[in-house]
């Protein structure tokens, strides 16, 4: 559930209030078509020398074509800003995932290339010649690659393959002899490793078990594994261990945690050999510190406990010495340098970056970190920074944006009116916004819970400031960027002080005339969506509300979801069955009859992070309520959406739901 709201794009024509740009031409609102035509950047790596930058460029989407996904290539730039980018001029088509080889005389990437054999039209590994002209495709696995990396070496590469029907499953399903036992006959994601001598495929033996993440050893005999005994989210999330295993025999010859965690940090094993480091779980399991352990066994270190920040993700430098690190600190992206050591950390750049991915990638020697930079008014492009030197912004890919009105956005504090403690979030504010003057104002409140709006672009956002709205982020209480103790401190009491801290934003607005009290708006994705059924239910002042994939009966939710049991007993203590109060009492359903406000509520068919119930009955409730509610469902759809025609749709209810009911 780490997720932000939908990303989407695209260009027509508009009609509305019009103004100027500075360079006198006419600029128009944004309107949802117009995000769509937006390219998406991503998925930069530097080479081992610091002196090229490779990346992906997602191109818009065609809304003639609804079964055709995005085309993703990838773009070179040099590291020094000296020529632009360019594309990589090598078929097939769609590429992606590029990754140097550690002497920086090759690329690997991902691409769907045209089916071999048995092999279906997926994501393989392709190889070409840094420069060259030809790509050749190494893996022609049926079920294609999911994750890959190359070894220290360079002479082989291991990648990450999910287990696919074999051919007795094909046949019985085909005879509709296929009864599904439940945690029975798992398909696991294991680990292969290509040879580049002679191209040979090997799959690492004894894998009984899910590996959702990998990490080579210096000497390439060994890996560093995060795996889990299903592959079940819930499993993957919550439960996961960190073992070593031998390459050869698949042998796992230690065990080094069993409370290794997916996030606020990555898996890395030192240049030297000597130190592995991973996320760990803190005590509470919902926030993590950067743990540092030896190889060979023996008790962790932890860096950055007293950070007032979160970590994103570490890389080590080539001396084993040092972490180049992106860290989020109250709404805004960090470079950072890290002595390993000592824990003293100082700041490269403001990288303004996705909050919710990590998004750089350093040098062998950590002197040039290549990294995504956001602005509040345009989405990512590719930056750089030498030690010593200013960042350089190395490529321009969104200058239409300039002939758009879009909203100014900034990072405000205030204060829980309750204990006093300080909360960040981000406000964005109308094209010719003029102070003292009340707007119809809407609060979207992020995913998580642990998650964290930042300063940069926001699709949603600059989509409602364009058409004259105010819109606040807020960052509440159990939100990431005010160090663990913040994140963790939510523990049993969703929908208590970090719901006071969103009323308290609101009322700063408010009380500063930006606000319009009469005319507020609220609404949010997966915990967002939690979060917005819960104020909807606790109060009537928000006179409009959009439900995206939000969970409404804990109870139920507990017994249905991916990512549960394990995700709500941590927050709630146990499980439901033990503490039905609790549960009931933090169940925005059970609240149902005090909701007034028009509700639009949004889910994917295929969502199991949050299933489709959790809004058929909110829905079915407001409506037996005499609740003004829609509810839109959308095939083929996961807890985040991917079918253009569909994120545009989503776009366009949004947006008119709120012009129906705020202006």
């Amino acid at each position: 559930m780490r997720r932000h709201f939908i990303c989407l794009s695209r260009l027509v024509l508009v009609f509305g209030f019009l103004s100027t740009t500075a360079r006198g031409q006419v600029s128009r609102k944004l309107q949802p078509e117009d995000l769509l035509a937006i390219r998406d950047i991503g998925g930069v790596q530097i080479s081992p020398d610091g002196r090229l930058v490779a990346f992906d460029v997602t191109e818009p989407a065609n809304l003639h074509d609804h079964a055709r996904s995005r085309i993703t290539n990838i773009w070179i730039v040099p590291a020094d800003g000296s020529a632009p980018p360019q594309p990589l001029p090598v078929a097939p088509a769609r590429k992606s995932t590029p990754r140097w080889s550690p002497d920086g005389k090759y690329l690997a990437f991902l691409s769907s290339a045209e089916p071999q054999g048995n092999a279906e039209k997926a994501a393989q590994i392709h190889l070409v010649r840094a420069g060259g002209r030809e790509a050749e495709q190494l893996t022609y696995e049926k079920g294609g690659i999911l994750a890959f990396k190359w070894s220290p070496d360079g002479r082989m590469i291991a990648f990450a393959a999910k287990d696919m029907t074999t051919a007795e499953e094909q046949r019985r399903i085909q005879e509709g002899d296929d009864p599904v036992e439940v945690d029975h006959n798992y398909k696991f994601t294991r680990l292969c490793v290509i040879s580049l001598a002679d191209r040979k495929v090997e799959v690492v033996p004894q894998q009984e078990f899910q590996v959702n993440d990998f990490e080579w050893s210096p000497d390439g005999n060994e890996f560093a594994l995060r795996i889990s005994s299903t592959p079940k989210l819930d499993d993957a999330f919550w439960h996961g261990r960190l073992v070593i295993i031998h390459r050869a025999t698949g042998e796992i010859v230690r065990t080094l945690s069993e409370d290794v965690s997916p996030w606020e940090g990555t898996l890395r094993w030192s240049p030297d050999g000597r130190t592995i480091a991973f996320p760990q779980f803190t005590p509470k399991r919902i926030a993590s510190w950067l743990a540092l352990k030896p190889a060979s066994g023996g008790p962790a270190r932890y860096l950055l406990t007293d950070y007032h920040g979160t970590l994103r993700g570490e890389q080590w430098t080539s001396d084993s010495e040092y972490f180049v690190a992106e860290t989020e600190v109250g709404t805004k992206a960090e470079l950072l340098r890290i002595n390993t050591v000592t824990g003293e950390v100082a700041k490269l750049a403001d990288a303004l970056a996705d909050a919710s991915e990590v998004s750089f990638s350093g040098s062998a020697d950590g002197n040039t970190v290549s990294y995504l930079c956001e602005k509040p008014d345009a989405p990512n492009d590719v930056c750089a920074i030498t030690i010593g030197q200013a960042p350089r912004q190395l490529t321009n890919f969104h200058p239409v944006l300039a002939g758009f009105r879009v909203g100014k956005a900034q990072e405000i504090t205030w204060k829980n009116n309750d204990d006093g403690q300080t909360i960040y979030g981000v406000l964005i504010t109308p094209p010719n916004f003029k102070p003292n003057e009340s707007y119809p104002t809407i609060v979207l409140v992020h995913g998580g819970p642990i998650m964290t709006w930042s300063t940069g672009w926001n699709e949603w956002g600059q989509l409602l400031a364009s058409h004259g709205y105010v819109v606040l982020l807020p960052n509440p209480l159990g939100s990431e960027g005010q160090g663990w103790k913040f994140a963790e401190a939510n523990l049993d009491d969703w929908g208590g002080k970090d719901f006071q801290d969103i009323k308290d934003g609101i009322d700063s607005l408010v009380a500063k005339k930006i606000a319009d009290p009469n005319r507020l708006g609220i609404g949010g994705w997966s915990f967002g969506g939690f979060m917005t059924a819960w104020a909807v239910t606790q109060t009537n002042r928000f006179k409009a509300a959009v439900e995206g994939a939000g969970i409404t009966d804990l109870v139920s939710f507990d017994g249905t979801a991916d990512i549960s049991p394990t995700f709500l007993k941590i927050y709630f203590l146990d499980s439901p069955f033990r503490r039905w109060s609790t549960y009931k009492t933090h169940s925005p359903i059970y609240y149902l009859a005090n909701c007034k406000t028009p509700t639009l509520i949004l889910h994917g068919l295929t969502d199991d992070v949050v299933p489709v119930s959790q809004s058929e009955v909110f829905f079915n409730g407001l409506r037996l309520l005499g609740t003004n509610t829609e509810l839109v469902l959308y095939p083929r759809e996961w807890h985040v959406f991917t079918e253009p025609v569909h994120q545009l749709d989503v776009l366009k209810r949004v947006l008119a739901w709120y012009d129906t009911y705020l202006k």
